[in-house]
């Protein structure tokens, strides 16, 4: 078997434009006045910034006049955004698809200066795109729009962008899309990423395949459902049927069962340096020969 390693990872700049419907928190007004010193500051300390330049690339916000302008070093090759601030509205009308990286980084810096935490409101955003795609600058101080060949961004700086109702989100079978390449190609490797509230490393191998699924603060039916969309992918909705059947519900400890090892609160090496950090996380272990039979 030929062997492949793959990430899939959850950036918004590509899942801001997929589609969902839930259901919005109350809208409400900031505390105090957020100011562009105020953001390039964030910006400038953010966690997200700091692990870019330990990777060699310098992303920094500064601040001219009315402007609001992001420099990137990416490679070698540099790159300058300007924002504009007109009353309270900080807008972009002609954002490139690359662009938007350094789009969410803004967003979430002024998420923070809301009262969010870091990382927050960009991974709420991130969760449900369709839902967010439908913000106005209007109702929610915030959109994000196609605007022919390139995408608008306006932000209200008097309003707190509200956040999505996550308790119904779960991973779908097309989350898992490099998983299923890999089973059609009768490869291995692996597929791992975070959107919300959820992580998740699904490993392909001859012998076992894994599930590792991760969720904040405790595991819920979130992260059940994802793990039934996981084995959707590599094995067909028959198993997922005999899964649901044998396994109802998160149990606690280390069950074994019909060629599933489930272990609930799994504990990962290294949680801090990976997707899982902050996550209550389950292992299914599945006999790939067992499940054949």
């Amino acid at each position: 078997m030929n062997k492949k390693y793959l990430i899939g990872g959850s950036l918004i700049i590509v899942i801001l434009l997929a589609v969902v419907g839930f259901v919005v928190v109350k809208h409400t007004q900031t505390d105090g006045k957020i100011t562009l010193n105020k953001i390039v500051k964030k910006f400038n300390t953010s966690d997200t910034i700091k692990t870019y330049k330990e990777y060699g690339y310098e992303i920094k916000a500064s601040k001219r006049g009315s402007k609001l302008v992001i420099s990137s070093n990416m490679s070698g090759s540099k790159t300058y955004v300007n924002y504009q601030l007109d009353g309270t509205i900080l807008s972009n009308d002609e954002l490139s698809g690359s662009d938007l990286m350094t789009a969410v980084i803004l967003i979430d810096s002024i998420g923070q200066l809301q009262g969010y935490k870091d990382g927050e409101l960009s991974e709420n955003l991130n969760a449900f795109p369709e839902k967010t795609n439908q913000y106005t600058v209007q109702n929610e101080g915030f959109e994000l729009k196609e605007n022919g060949e390139f995408y608008s961004l306006k932000i209200d700086l008097a309003k707190k962008i509200p956040l999505l109702d996550l308790s119904d989100l779960y991973l779908k079978p097309d989350t898992f899309d490099m998983i299923k390449e890999i089973v059609e190609e009768n490869s291995a490797g692996n597929q791992t990423g975070r959107i919300a509230k959820l992580a998740y490393n699904v490993e392909v191998a001859e012998e076992n395949n894994y599930i590792y699924l991760g969720e904040r603060d405790k595991l819920t039916d979130s992260a059940y459902k994802s793990i039934l969309s996981a084995l959707e992918v590599m094995y067909g909705t028959a198993t997922v049927d005999k899964f649901k059947t044998i396994y109802p519900e998160f149990q606690k400890g280390k069950i074994t069962v019909d060629g599933f090892t489930i272990e609930t609160d799994y504990k990962m090496d290294n949680p801090d340096e990976s997707v899982f950090k902050d996550m209550k996380v389950v292992l299914v272990t599945i006999d790939n020969n067992a499940i054949k039979k």
